[in-house]
C-alpha cells in the first residue's frame, strides 16, 4: 500500500512537473527563406534549443517582409521584425531589441548642392527598394520642405541593379537605406568613389537632428569617414544622416518569463545570431526611457535590469504541491527553496542602470565639458568592472549586455561631441 501510494504520488508530481517544464511555443512572422530576417529567426530558434530554454521559437514564413508585418499586426503571431517607419504600429506592441540600423544614403556627384534634403528638388532621383515603401517614406520626409514634385522625379529601382548602372541611366541622385552591418563590408562603393571628375560622394543631411525630432521612427546617425570605402575614402569625413531601425517586437501580452528567455538568447549568445556582413551583427537593447517610439516589454526591462523572477517564484506552485505529499518530497522542496533563493553574486550587468543614466546625460549634453565629465565617469566604471572581474568579486555573467550598453554609450558620446563641435568658419 505504501509503495502504491509513493508511486501514485511520484507519478502525480511527475505529471505536474512535466506540465510546468514543457517548452512554450512562441511564433515569429518572417519573410521568405532568402531574407536576412528569416535566417536570423532560424538562428535564434536554434540558440533557444541549444541553451535548453523553456520556450521554442516557431517560424511563420510568409511571402514577403511586408506580409510578415501585416500578420503580426493582425495578431496572428507573437513576434515580428518591424521597421520603425511602419505607420500602423498599435500601442500593444513592445520592443525587445534593435537588430539593425538602416542608414539613409544620398549618393551623387560631389558638386551637387545638397545641404539638406530640400536639395533633392529639381533632380531625377532613384530610390532603391524591392517595393514602393522606401519611395513612399522619402516622399514623407520631403513633405515639410514643400518640394515641387512637378520638377522632381522619384523612381523606385530594384536593388539588383548595380549602383553605377543606376547612375548611368540618367539619375542625378540615388537614395538608399542600407544596413550598417552591410556598409562595413560592402565593396561596390569603392568603384563609385574612384571614377575621376564625376566621382560619387555621400551627401550629408545637414538637418538630421531636426528630422529626428520631427519624424517618428527616424534617428540621427553618423556615417564614419571611410566606412563605405577605405581607399579612396568614402565618405571623406564623418557624415551626418538619418536612419530607420529594424526592431524585434512582441505583443504586450507575451509572458515576461518568455521574454526573459528570448532576451537571454539575444544577448548571451554573442555573435552567433548575426547574419555575416548583412544583418544583426550588433544587436542593441531597446530604448527603456519614457517616450520611446515603441515601449520596451516589461520582460525586456526586467532582463536588462536583472530584476527577473527567481526560479522559486516561477515554480512555487509545484514546490508547494510537492511539499503537501509528505516529508519525503517536502524535504526536497525545502532544499530546492533554499538553493534558488540563495543570494546571487554581483554581476557585470548590474552596472547597466549606471550606463543607461550616462547615455541619457550624453544625449542631453550641451557642452564639451559635460562630455568630458561623462567620459571620465565612464572610464572609472570600466576600471571598476575590470578590477572586479580580475579579483573575482564580480561575476562575468551578463557581460554581453554590459558590452552592448558600453557601445551605445560610446556612440552617444561621439554623436554629442560631433553635435557640439564648432562650425568651421565660412569662406568669404
Amino acid at each position: 500500500m505504501t509503495l502504491a501510494t509513493l508511486a501514485l504520488t511520484g507519478g502525480t508530481v511527475g505529471v505536474v512537473a512535466y506540465w510546468y517544464t514543457r517548452p512554450t511555443v512562441v511564433t515569429i512572422a518572417v519573410g521568405p527563406d532568402d531574407t536576412p530576417e528569416n535566417r536570423f529567426a532560424h538562428r535564434l530558434a536554434d540558440a533557444l534549443v541549444q541553451s535548453r530554454s523553456s520556450i521554442r521559437l516557431v517560424l511563420d514564413v510568409t511571402d514577403s517582409p511586408a506580409q510578415a508585418a501585416a500578420r503580426f499586426l493582425h495578431h496572428e503571431s507573437d513576434l515580428a521584425i518591424l521597421r520603425t517607419d511602419e505607420r500602423r504600429i498599435p500601442p500593444s506592441v513592445r520592443a525587445l531589441a534593435v537588430l539593425e540600423h538602416e542608414a539613409l544614403l544620398v549618393l551623387g556627384r560631389r558638386d551637387a548642392n545638397l545641404a539638406t534634403l530640400a536639395g533633392i528638388e529639381g533632380h531625377k532621383v532613384a530610390v532603391i527598394g524591392r517595393d514602393g515603401r522606401n519611395e513612399a517614406f522619402v516622399r514623407r520626409l520631403l513633405e515639410p520642405y514643400k518640394i515641387d514634385f512637378r520638377r522632381t522625379e522619384l523612381h523606385t529601382v530594384p536593388p539588383e541593379i548595380p549602383l553605377d548602372q543606376v547612375l548611368k541611366r540618367g539619375f542625378d541622385l540615388v537614395v538608399l537605406f542600407e544596413p550598417l552591418s552591410r556598409l562595413q563590408s560592402a565593396g561596390e562603393f569603392a568603384s563609385l568613389a574612384a571614377t575621376g571628375p564625376q566621382a560619387v560622394s555621400v551627401h550629408a543631411i545637414g538637418d538630421a537632428r531636426a528630422l529626428e525630432r520631427k519624424v517618428p521612427g527616424l534617428f540621427a546617425e553618423t556615417i564614419e569617414a571611410g566606412l563605405l570605402s577605405g581607399s579612396p575614402r568614402l565618405p571623406d569625413e564623418d557624415t551626418e544622416t538619418v536612419s530607420l531601425y529594424r526592431m524585434l517586437v512582441a505583443r504586450a501580452k507575451l509572458p515576461e518569463s518568455d521574454v526573459v528567455e528570448l532576451m537571454r538568447a539575444l544577448f548571451e549568445t554573442g555573435s552567433q545570431l548575426g547574419i555575416e556582413k548583412t544583418f544583426a551583427t550588433r544587436i542593441e537593447p531597446p530604448e527603456t526611457e519614457t517616450g520611446a517610439l515603441i515601449p520596451s516589454h516589461e520582460g525586456a526591462s526586467d532582463y536588462l535590469d536583472r530584476d527577473v523572477q527567481t526560479l522559486f517564484e516561477r515554480y512555487s506552485d509545484l514546490i508547494y504541491l510537492s511539499m503537501s505529499f509528505g516529508s519525503l518530497f517536502g524535504s526536497a522542496a525545502i532544499a530546492l527553496y533554499g538553493t534558488v533563493l540563495r543570494r546571487r553574486p554581483p554581476q557585470a550587468s548590474d552596472r547597466l542602470p549606471q550606463l543607461t543614466a550616462l547615455r541619457a546625460r550624453a544625449r542631453a549634453a550641451i557642452t564639451q565639458a559635460e562630455c568630458d565629465q561623462i567620459e571620465a565617469e565612464f572610464d572609472d566604471l570600466i576600471d571598476e568592472v575590470l578590477r572586479g572581474l580580475a579579483g573575482g568579486s564580480l561575476s562575468s555573467r551578463g557581460l554581453e549586455p554590459f558590452r552592448l550598453a558600453c557601445e551605445q554609450l560610446r556612440t552617444a558620446l561621439a554623436a554629442a561631441r560631433t553635435r557640439l563641435r564648432p562650425l568651421p568658419p565660412q569662406r568669404g
